[in-house]
């Protein structure tokens, strides 16, 4: 019956609405109760007191008029509904409204008992409680040497339960309603953003990924939303990064099948009968197939650091030592080029890093100054400890730096995308390099360490990379 969110929320605000009007009910019967009697009380003392005047008044005339008395306590009792008696001081019975029918002893001992309270010591009228189903009211007569008016009523409920019976039904019935009425609004803007949510997600699931929901409030609902759009514009970045990527590794890979295909044609259709000219398509070949197998290295890598499988195993690591490997490796070349390549480090800094991916990020940093720095250049690579952060933690800083040609303001944005390449200047021809990998296998090889990295260019001015990673204490000998 109740199958959606809506309908259970409505159900659960009724529910708690009757269980409240239910108990409030329940909680106010017996003040209320209480309440009605005090008030029939009340009102059979004052009629029992002004009862009691006249009655005084017709005592004192009762050997002159003694039928008036006993008239006036039957008119009364008939229009109160109740039975009034006379009792003396001796605790005889001088006047009864109904002298015919006699009074059960338990009736009789609480009259008695009641009038020896009240006469000739008190003046107001007394409620002597219920008697017998009868409620019992006693007051002293005025100027009667004693003798009290003993009223007796049954017990019933004051007609102010009656009264209250019928407002107090209305107020209810009005109050559920408009409660009703509340929980329907409130279940629908509960419910509302929760079916939004299902039917973009449903939607999403049958492939249409250009889902974004209203309602991004404060509230639990709202931060869901926002969690929610948040989500959707992550999957349809991921996706579209997916589909450059394929794309991208399908240009890539082109270039190399392409030749190696062409090659291995024309040597199986016997088109190359020259031996130096076999040679050279086989040194291509193998060339164009080390080529594929460097991209599919570097995206095999990149897959794994991003997705977690690859961790580095931190330990500390003295950087000297690892920026030396760095330059040594790259000395012939930086000699070719004529570029001025040095590192400058203190021989006590450690950095809490993997010493093959650390060494493999600063390598990328390297080969990429000496491949689009050109001639004549100074390549510097220095490491310094620091602080950073509210905590003051240390940490290591690694610059990797030229005075090279520079970066274009526009390609810093997206320097660290896979496959991007920054695209040669005006009259230069197009730089021969890689596959636009390395610098994102170098981003995310730092944020594994928990590290950042940053970059500083200006065009004509030369470029700086900045790399921030945890530092580490010498470890014992």
């Amino acid at each position: 019956m109740f199958t959606s969110v809506r309908s259970r929320i409505f159900a659960g605000f009724v529910l708690v609405a009757l269980l409240m009007v239910v108990t409030t009910a329940l909680l106010a019967a017996v003040p209320i109760r209480r309440f009605q009697e005090r008030l029939e009380s009340e009102r059979l003392q004052g009629f029992a007191l002004t009862l009691a005047v006249g009655a005084g008044v017709l005592l004192e005339q009762a050997p002159a008029r003694p039928a008036a008395l006993d008239g006036f306590l039957a008119r009364q009792a008939e229009r109160l509904g109740a039975r009034i008696l006379i009792v003396g001081r001796d605790g005889n019975v001088v006047a009864d409204s109904a002298p015919g029918e006699p009074l059960s002893p338990v009736v009789d001992t609480a009259i008695r008992q009641a009038a020896g309270r009240v006469g000739g010591r008190r003046v107001e009228p007394l409620d002597a409680g219920v008697v017998d189903r009868q409620r019992l009211v006693v007051a002293p007569v005025p100027r009667s040497d004693g003798a009290v008016l003993a009223l007796l009523a049954p017990a019933r409920r004051a007609p102010v339960g009656r009264g209250l019976l019928l407002p107090l039904a209305a107020a209810t019935g009005l109050g559920l309603l408009v409660a009703l009425a509340v929980t329907w609004l409130v279940s629908r803007s509960l419910a509302g953003p929760i079916t939004r949510l299902t039917q973009a997600a449903d939607a999403m699931a049958a492939g249409n990924l250009e889902q974004a929901i209203p309602g991004e409030g404060h509230d639990e609902l709202g931060r869901l939303v926002r969690s929610f759009n948040s989500m959707a514009t992550s999957l349809r970045a991921m996706l579209e990064s997916q589909r450059r990527l394929l794309a991208n590794v399908a240009h890539e890979l082109r270039t190399p099948l392409t030749v190696i295909q062409g090659y291995a044609l024309a040597l199986r259709e016997g088109v190359i009968e020259d031996t130096r000219q076999r040679e050279q398509a086989l040194a291509t070949i193998a060339e164009e197939s080390e080529r594929a197998d460097r991209l599919l290295s570097q995206l095999l890598q990149l897959s794994r650091l991003e997705s977690g499988v690859r961790r580095p195993a931190l330990q500390p690591v003295r950087l000297r030592d690892l920026l030396e490997r760095v330059g040594e490796r790259h000395r012939l070349a930086a000699e070719a080029r004529r570029i001025e390549l040095s590192a400058t480090v203190a021989p006590d800094l450690f950095a809490r890093a993997d010493p093959e991916l650390l060494e493999q990020a600063i390598d990328n940093l390297v080969a990429n100054a000496l491949e689009h720095g050109g001639p004549g250049i100074r390549v510097q690579i220095t490491a310094q400890p620091a602080l950073t952060g509210s905590d003051r933690r240390p940490f290591v800083r690694i610059r990797v730096s030229d005075n090279g040609p520079g970066i274009p303001p526009e390609a810093l944005p997206r320097l660290f995308e896979r496959f991007y390449r920054v695209e040669p200047a005006e009259g230069e021809s197009q730089r021969p390099g890689g596959f636009g990998l390395g610098l994102a296998i170098t981003r995310e090889i730092v944020a594994a360490h928990g590290g950042t990295i940053a970059v500083e260019s200006q065009p004509g001015q030369g470029t700086t990379f900045v790399i921030d990673l945890p530092a580490a204490s010498e470890p014992e000998q």
